[in-house]
């Protein structure tokens, strides 16, 4: 017993001040809250270390509700976030994480929840894409195609990746669907933006382009309208239009203020040979895909290009079909100005060009797809 109290002594002495501490066994003190609050923690530790993360939280919302104590309230916004992340209630964790830092929280735990805040929104959506994704799977199963369209596409908004996961039909199932579905008026617009979605996803862009021009023809003043012109653009720009991915918040800008060193932050879709090149204030970049032999298939290209900078001090990456993209990411410094790639996108397929030094054709690799997230940062330090 004597070993029991000394271990939850110990356990709470990461959640009370030092001072705080020497006070609690102030029998003088008329104040006996904090003898109570002891116990609630001690207990609160008890289950955390466990890993009994939900009946922890319990004692420290308790322990919440007991101080009055900034630096104590910080230390266990820090702790209920702990819990919270472990039981995967990432957006909740966050709200404690971000709590912990706007109080007397100590600098060893505010790193750690710096740290935390960082990748807790993408785990956050990621978790919510996967839970619409699921949602999304198992209506289809049980026929409910209505229903299963808007949780699939809401989920790729967020992880367009899941796409890659998805063998169940669901979109040929939901492209007969829409084709054949009969709206009123108020809800045509609708079924027909996410339909001419799905034809793009299933790789029919031309059918989608047809779609998205009756929307713009026959209910010019709707909402649908309006992303239906914007997907139109981007098909112009030889990109394709699907909705472009939610990108997770900063949950640090909400701490400590959002500061303008945000350049330019945008994703781009190679699907065939094309250039896509911009001049800012201070940056600028290139974007190439190309094909450098003769007869090359529509919608394949041989080498894709990164040029960023401008002037003497410019940066050039440079990949062929054959060798791929080895990378996840790229980033380069140039003066006050920081450049960050990363390919969302990387796809190569077999082709067949004519061998100029042999006969018939040969079969060559290429990409059929490259797509890439560019950020430009101006740099503060």
């Amino acid at each position: 017993m004597i070993k029991y109290l000394l271990t939850a002594v110990l356990w709470v002495s990461c959640l009370l001040p030092t001072h705080l501490q020497a006070a609690d066994t102030d029998k003088g003190d008329a104040v006996t809250a904090p003898y109570t609050l002891n116990s609630c923690l001690s207990r609160a530790e008890e289950l955390f270390r466990a890993n009994n993360y939900a009946d922890a939280l319990i004692f420290y919302y308790e322990g919440m509700s007991m101080t009055a104590n900034e630096e104590i309230k910080a230390r266990l916004h820090f702790r209920i976030g702990e819990c919270l992340e472990a039981i995967r209630r990432f957006d909740f964790a966050t709200w404690h994480y971000k709590q912990a830092i706007r109080g007397k929280l100590p600098e060893l735990l505010v790193s750690r929840a710096i740290m935390k805040l960082e990748h807790l929104p993408e785990l956050a959506q990621t978790e919510e894409a996967t839970r619409l994704f699921n949602r999304a799977m198992d209506l289809y199963r049980r026929r409910n195609i209505r229903d299963a369209i808007d949780d699939y596409l809401a989920s790729l908004r967020l992880m367009p990746t899941l796409m890659a996961q998805d063998e169940s039909g669901l979109i040929e199932d939901a492209v007969k669907y829409l084709t054949f579905l009969s709206e009123s008026k108020e809800r045509e617009p609708d079924r027909l933006l996410k339909l001419a979605t799905l034809l793009e996803l299933r790789g029919d862009v031309e059918k989608a382009t047809e779609t998205l021009q009756q929307i713009v023809i026959i209910y010019p003043d709707s909402d649908q309208a309006h992303q239906a012109e914007e997907k139109l653009e981007l098909f112009t720009q030889r990109r394709t239009a699907y909705v472009e991915p939610v990108k997770p918040v900063s949950a640090l800008d909400e701490v400590y203020g959002n500061e303008e060193t945000l350049l330019f932050n945008e994703t781009f879709d190679f699907r065939n040979a094309g250039t896509i090149s911009r001049q800012l204030e201070n940056a600028a970049f290139t974007l190439r895909a190309v094909n450098e032999r003769p007869g090359i298939p529509p919608e394949r290209f041989e080498v894709f290009s990164i040029t960023l900078g401008q002037g003497s001090e410019q940066r050039e990456f440079l990949f062929t079909a054959e060798e791929g993209i080895d990378q996840k990411n790229l980033s380069f410094v140039s003066a006050e100005v920081k450049y960050t790639v990363a390919f969302t996108s990387i796809n190569q397929t077999r082709g067949f060009i004519q061998d100029l030094y042999g006969d018939g054709r040969r079969a060559v690799t290429l990409f059929s797809n490259v797509g890439v997230h560019l950020k430009i940062e101006r740099r503060l330090d």
